[in-house]
């Protein structure tokens, strides 16, 4: 009993004082005023430099109150633990307050905790999994890859409770601008060709067909819970896939060489005179539009009616005889802000939906040096700025250019969501024109299920071998580093996606490798501009090309479920059937109707699982190759059972 007993700061057994610790905590006046310094498990936050030193926060950005009152007696004398949100707990066995030997008393005054708040995506308790356990369930075991997994929002899914609708069927928001790309009222293509030849020119134009007016988010939200930001790939049970730089120039058409986009933090005096010098806005005007948008940015009505407005202006000029300069200069307004419009309701989409970034302008000041710049490296950059973000496990809303992130998922996963085929599509056109999406279902549970299940078949890893015409393979798809756009840069690692170029995929190296942490942005620039040879994967590392599409070295899927997560939900085992009480009269009844025999049945299963096998339409380290293998050793042993009873019956019917 003693050896069970909390003990002091000098090792003594305390069990008399209960009592008066709870009394004197009870009777003890609040003391009030800055302490002089903190106490155990507090803070050492400063009210004056804008802390506090009463609250803690958590890991999940919850606060937490700690108590004003402090005992330092009871503090030492208490035993701990801690929950998964990192706050000290007593132990109810060892406080004094819960001593089995005193009659239970009113316990003291405590502060009203506040209200936690609730996140969308809840982490799954530390007792979801075993303290010994190494890893995670369903993986990763191996965490050298997935370093920031304990973040990520497939953590709850896969500890979630089958009937936990919080979790699993959570209603997750997509913010898209593009469909106001096409809603916008756009100049004849065939009489004002001034227009147009200006944005075709600019490497922008195929934008405004590559938009869809529908988008599925359950969809959209299946994948995304697949991404992760260290490999910057979605991980699905066939291995990885990534949005590269080719799928870019397939899908929009637009150019993905040249220069990274380099702007930098603008003050609004800068933004507000290249507002009034590139678009004829008035500079006090513009001002006030930052004032009310509280930053460097313009509502899409307004840069519409910009746009609109000039355009108007333009052909009135025009129809008056007014010089050419002026003309020009009307219509040099008109097409930046078309272009504005269109790169910020596309590419540079925001969870705003309702503003342009007024930085992006300066892209337009020269026209005729728009298509120097990389606009395929910046689409890909600030999509994967938005998935690293919502992949995480309290976000619940995702925004980029969710037009090309569906094209993307129905180019490689025909089969898994509703669409159809745009008639007047041709191979000349954006791939991304060439889908026409449903609704689809706004819940990703079903599309979560279909990508844990999925089987070689469902997937093309190349899609883009009848496009080739238009957009051939060049050398900065095979770029493995970091892309940038303004302040944001992004992983481009082809290496880890071997088979979307139609190679056989190995191991890769470690991400690291290829971009390398802490690089400047101006190193960034340098490195693709002028190492984009030496950065390329080489022949060599890209290996033998595939006869199947989905040929992968021995032992990479072993590694890839090792160091993964590529099963969101974990397999549930049917119930058995119960026995029918009139079995005995079934089973006369079925050999009577001369039913087929169960041992051929049994034998044409075993045959067609060894042949699936045998050629590979199972992919080793799956789910579905592992079921395959089960079948088949639940199969042998009953097929050896009956050919030994009928070898026993063989013998005993010829001694007879």
């Amino acid at each position: 009993m003693e050896e069970n007993l909390p003990r002091g700061r000098h090792g003594k057994a305390i069990n008399a004082h209960a009592s008066a610790h709870r009394e004197l905590a009870a009777n003890h006046p609040s003391k009030r005023g800055r302490r002089k310094g903190p106490t155990p498990g507090q803070g050492t936050h400063d009210p004056e430099a804008g802390g506090s030193h009463t609250r803690g926060r958590t890991r999940l950005g919850q606060s937490l109150v700690v108590q004003d009152e402090f005992d330092a007696d009871q503090f030492l004398n208490a035993c701990f633990d801690y929950d998964d949100l990192g706050s000290p707990q007593v132990s109810p066995q060892v406080s004094p307050q819960h001593s089995p030997q005193d009659e239970p008393q009113d316990p003291p005054q405590q502060p009203p905790r506040q209200q936690r708040r609730k996140p969308v995506r809840r982490r799954p308790p530390k007792c979801s999994r075993n303290d010994d356990e190494v890893g995670f369930g369903g993986g990763p075991t191996d965490l050298s890859l997935l370093t920031e997994y304990d973040k990520h929002m497939a953590l709850p899914i896969w500890y979630a409770d089958p009937n936990d609708k919080e979790i699993l069927a959570v209603n997750l928001r997509c913010i898209a601008s593009g469909k106001k790309v096409i809603n916008i009222q756009k100049p004849s293509r065939r009489t004002d060709r001034w227009f147009w030849d200006v944005v075709e020119a600019s490497g922008l134009e195929p934008l405004t067909r590559t938009n869809f007016s529908v988008l599925d988010y359950g969809l959209l939200w299946a994948f995304v819970e697949r991404w992760h930001t260290e490999t910057s790939s979605f991980h699905i049970p066939l291995g990885e896939l990534a949005i590269t730089l080719d799928d870019v120039q397939c899908l929009l058409h637009i150019p993905i060489e040249g220069k990274f986009l380099n702007h930098g933090k603008m003050s609004r005096d800068e933004a507000a005179d290249m507002v009034n010098s590139f678009l004829g806005v008035d500079r006090n005007v513009v001002m006030g539009h930052f004032a009310k948008m509280n930053g460097l940015h313009l509502k899409h009505s307004d840069v519409e009616d910009i746009y609109s407005i000039n355009h108007g202006l333009a052909d009135k000029a025009v129809a008056e005889g007014k010089s050419a300069h002026e003309i020009k200069l009307y219509r040099d307004r008109s097409i930046r802000a078309f272009l504005l419009f269109l790169v910020c309701c596309t590419i540079f989409s925001n969870k705003s939906s309702y503003y342009v970034d007024v930085v992006y302008l300066q892209y337009f000041q020269d026209l005729s040096a728009v298509r120097e710049w990389n606009w395929g490296a910046a689409a890909l950059v600030h999509l994967q700025h938005y998935l690293d973000d919502a992949c995480l496990v309290t976000v619940n809303q995702m925004a980029g250019y969710m037009s090309l992130l569906q094209g993307w998922i129905i180019s490689h996963f025909p089969g898994v969501s509703v669409w159809a085929q745009d008639p007047i599509y041709s191979e000349s056109m954006p791939r991304n024109a060439k889908f026409v999406p449903g609704a689809g279902h706004r819940e990703p549970s079903s599309y979560r299920n279909s990508l844990d299940n999925i089987q070689t078949y469902g997937c093309v890893f190349s899609p883009y071998d009848d496009h080739r015409h238009v957009r051939p393979l060049i050398n900065s798809c095979w770029f493995s580093g970091w892309l940038r756009c303004g302040n944001l840069k992004a992983k481009h690692l082809p290496e880890r996606v071997l088979r979307q170029f139609k190679h056989v995929q190995g191991i890769p190296r470690k991400p690291d490798l290829s971009a390398t942490p802490g690089m400047s942005l101006c190193e960034i620039d340098r490195v693709f501009m002028e190492e984009l040879d030496l950065r390329m994967i080489a022949e060599e590392m890209r290996g033998q090309a595939v006869v199947s599409a989905w040929d992968h070295e021995p032992g990479y899927m072993t590694w890839f479920y090792k160091v993964s997560h590529p099963v969101m939900r974990p397999v549930q085992a049917p119930a058995s059937p119960p026995r029918p009480p009139n079995l005995e009269v079934l089973i006369e009844a079925a050999e009577a109707r001369n039913d087929p025999n169960m041992l051929q049945v049994c034998r044409g299963v075993r045959d067609e699982v060894e042949r699936s096998l045998r050629e590979g339409e199972a992919v080793e380290g799956t789910p579905v190759h592992g079921t395959l293998r089960r079948i088949l050793n639940l199969l042998n042993p009953v097929l050896t059972c009956r050919r030994l009873k009928q070898g026993r019956g063989r013998r005993y019917n010829t001694r007879e």
